[in-house]
């Protein structure tokens, strides 16, 4: 029969149905039907086109009208084969199904549990969803007991809290309790200007190149007014962006802090200091009569909050206040609506900002475990112009030429970004479900499109050297995703071949990731090791599926140990720099140190206690030169516990000593590097054999994150997993 008129219009007359006689009409071949990786669908991303151009109206109603008669279909062939009763087809969410208004059956028994963090008690609880790097720790059951064994072994560890409140007391007292801020009080802030001049430029090359919210040249224009003509006569808005800039730069310096107040580095002390003022000056402003410096602060204090790590466990609640700050400006509709006179230039900063927040608000709800906010229902904000900056001003009247794809601007970043954030908040959406497993050609479907969009980066060839910055998060931020996903297929297989299919893709992406960040730091570009929390995430997928399979009795499982035995102490050596900048962090450094011991346990039984020892001395070196470089002078552990602890750490340290050999001593000996002097004077006796400080894991808010007593499986989920043999007597995965 021929094809309607609305899918002739739409340029889909051949899947034209008529459903009344579906269960007639014979089932097409395969091949007629264009795979999804052959062609990526209309709603994987924003583009410069208006809405209606991107996704037209039939074309979703003919994509949906022979879906349902596809269902038809295959259930009138089902009935007529067999005569078992037809039960309801189960379609995958995916980008289609998510922009048509697909639901999930709410009724559909819970698929993942076990990866469930939900710790706590009573309301006292927090929750992280199976995309949060924590949920890893959920699949190695056996590591809590690891970890609990070298608490009880040394007792140094267990005086975290009296020692953090040894440097909180000091903290505290160090005069650091805020006052009212008002217009002066923000001026009165603002270090000289030889030392801000330094933290924008440093802010500019990497955050700049990333969430360009802000009009460069009006930015250094005003900037540099304020100085000449004093900063008593500047914006207070203005000041308030500048502040926030400089605290979101602060640790972004080639060389580590010296100084420390508490478990701070004075260079975040700084940041600390002016983003709360900066949030309590916000708070008592108008929003009646609000402009775009408005938007542009808001966006820089989730940018510097992140950067400091200032409240990072309220990241996605203040990303998601924020984004309906935005939204109840309007700002996820297209500007071509607004009806009085406006700007190219303010028209395009509320694409970027829109852009910026939504790329922020996915992001946190990913490391979160969140679904991230379903605002593309309501939006048709088109994405980011690539155009620069110096092309267009206030007074610009007409957009100007667009720059060529491989011509490197500021906006770069967010435009390639907004092609893929549809794709990325679906794989988003669909991991964190928890009443939707996941199948082997669903998670090759969404690797295809993944390796599609980073094979569409352009090259910049004449680009700023900045430009590095923006590169390696479009590839980060697609790859996490793969990283994820493996992980969750793996534990779904059917077959050894889905199995290793997934272990290598695994590795393949957490190299290339390390890899990334090992590039920036080695040009001087730290933004993404303090922004990012996917050194941890590939650290520990690398420690998982290789302790899986202690034996190592093929190939692949051989090539995957040596990754992990190489890429594993890079991910360590990142997380150590995070903390000696931070001055504090300690648990995520931790977490992979302990994962890393137990992988090597599993390994090499026999010398269990030497990788115990091992992850204690890591941890300790960062905490040596915090204790030791306080900016009142060093804090020394409490004298009560010290001699009790120093006899229980002594028969410990005698046990270990004859299955040492001298390499390892000599390592042990290189972990007092961070201490003044760089010998051994002033070390743990669980270390070196003398005195006894006590690390600092003051980060945490309680002691049982440390010990992981409530990150593992709950017994009822793991007795039913073994009953279904989805893993074996000792808790490894069957099959690897």
């Amino acid at each position: 029969m021929p094809a309607c008129g609305r899918c002739t219009k739409a340029g889909q007359a051949s899947n034209c149905l008529y459903l009344e006689d579906s269960a007639e009409v014979p089932i097409r071949e395969e091949s007629t039907i264009p795979p999804a990786s052959h062609k990526l669908p209309p709603l994987y991303g924003h583009s410069t086109r208006p809405i209606a151009a991107t996704v037209p109206s039939g074309d979703l109603l003919s994509r949906l009208e022979y879906q349902d008669g596809r269902i038809k279909q295959l259930e009138a062939a089902l009935a007529k084969a067999g005569g078992a009763p037809v039960v309801k087809a189960h379609i995958p969410l995916t980008p289609e199904s998510l922009a048509g208004g697909g639901a999930v059956d709410v009724a559909a028994p819970v698929q993942d549990r076990e990866t469930t963090l939900l710790r706590g008690r009573s309301f006292k609880t927090q929750f992280h969803g199976n995309t949060h790097p924590g949920a890893l720790i959920a699949r190695i059951p056996e590591l809590q007991g690891f970890t609990r064994e070298t608490f009880e072994q040394y007792p140094a560890l267990a005086r975290i809290k009296e020692d953090m409140c040894t440097l909180e007391r000091r903290r505290e007292h160090s005069g650091s309790t805020r006052n009212p801020v008002d217009d002066e009080a923000l001026r009165a802030m603002l270090p000289a200007k030889a030392e801000a001049d330094v933290l924008v430029e440093l802010y500019l090359e990497n955050y700049g190149s990333l969430y360009n919210v802000i009009h460069q040249p009006s930015f250094r224009s005003e900037y540099a007014e304020m100085w000449n003509e004093g900063v008593s006569n500047a914006r207070p808005f203005f000041v308030a962006l500048v502040l926030t800039t400089l605290a979101a730069a602060q640790c972004l310096t080639p060389d580590p802090p010296q100084l420390y107040n508490g478990n701070s580095s004075m260079p975040r002390e700084k940041a600390i200091n002016w983003v709360p003022s900066v949030e309590d000056w916000l708070a008592v402003q108008s929003q009646k009569h609000v402009a775009a410096i408005d938007f542009q602060l808001r966006v820089v204090l989730l940018i510097a909050k992140n950067a400091v790590a200032r409240k990072y466990k309220r990241t996605w609640t203040d990303c998601g206040n924020v984004l309906r700050f935005c939204m109840a400006a309007g700002l996820h509709r297209t500007p071509d609506l607004i009806r009085k006179p406006t700007s190219v230039l303010d028209k395009e900063l509320r694409k970027r900002v829109w852009a910026a927040v939504t790329e922020l608000e996915l992001q946190a709800a990913f490391d979160r475990g969140m679904v991230s906010t379903p605002w593309s229902l309501q939006s048709d904000v088109p994405g980011p112009i690539h155009i620069h900056d110096d092309d267009l001003d206030q007074e610009t009247q007409h957009l100007p030429a667009l720059r060529k794809a491989n011509d490197f601007t500021p906006t770069s970043y967010l435009c390639l970004a907004s092609e893929s954030y549809h794709l990325r908040s679906t794989l988003n959406t669909y991991l964190n479900n928890i009443r939707q497993s996941v199948s082997f050609d669903e998670s090759k479907r969404f690797t295809d499109e993944i390796e599609y969009h980073i094979q569409n980066i352009p090259e910049w060839s004449t680009a700023p050297t900045s430009s590095i910055v923006a590169r390696a998060m479009l590839e980060i931020n697609l790859r996490q995703y793969i990283l994820v996903l493996h992980d969750r297929q793996i534990r779904t297989a059917e077959t050894k071949a889905e199995r290793d299919f997934s272990r290598t893709i695994l590795v393949e992406t957490a190299t290339k990731m390390v890899q990334t960040h090992q590039d920036l730091i080695s040009k001087g570009y730290f933004a993404l090791e303090l922004l990012c929390h996917d050194q941890l995430r590939a650290g520990i997928s690398l420690c998982h599926i290789s302790a899986s399979n202690p034996r190592a009795d093929d190939a692949l499982s051989r090539a995957i140990d040596e990754t992990a035995s190489r890429l594993v102490p890079q991910c360590c050596e990142m997380l150590t720099d995070k903390v000696i900048r931070f001055g504090r962090e300690q648990r995520q450094l931790w977490i992979l140190l302990v994962a890393n011991a137990y992988m090597k346990a599993k390994k090499d039984p026999e010398r269990k206690a030497v990788w115990m020892q091992e992850a204690v001395d890591r941890i300790t070196r960062p905490f040596y030169k915090i204790m030791a470089c306080q900016a009142e002078g060093p804090v020394e552990s409490s004298a009560a516990v010290r001699e009790e602890d120093r006899q229980q750490s002594v028969q410990a340290s005698q046990q270990q000593q004859q299955r040492r050999s001298e390499v390892e001593r000599k390592d042990v000996d290189d972990s007092m590097e961070y201490y003044p002097g760089g010998g051994n004077e002033g070390a743990d006796v669980s270390i070196t054999g003398d005195v006894n400080p006590t690390p600092n894991f003051g980060d945490l808010d309680d002691f049982a994150a440390w010990t992981f007593e409530d990150w593992a499986f709950d017994p009822a989920d793991l007795a039913a997993m073994n009953v279904a043999g989805q893993f074996g007597a000792n808790g490894n995965v069957v099959g690897w």
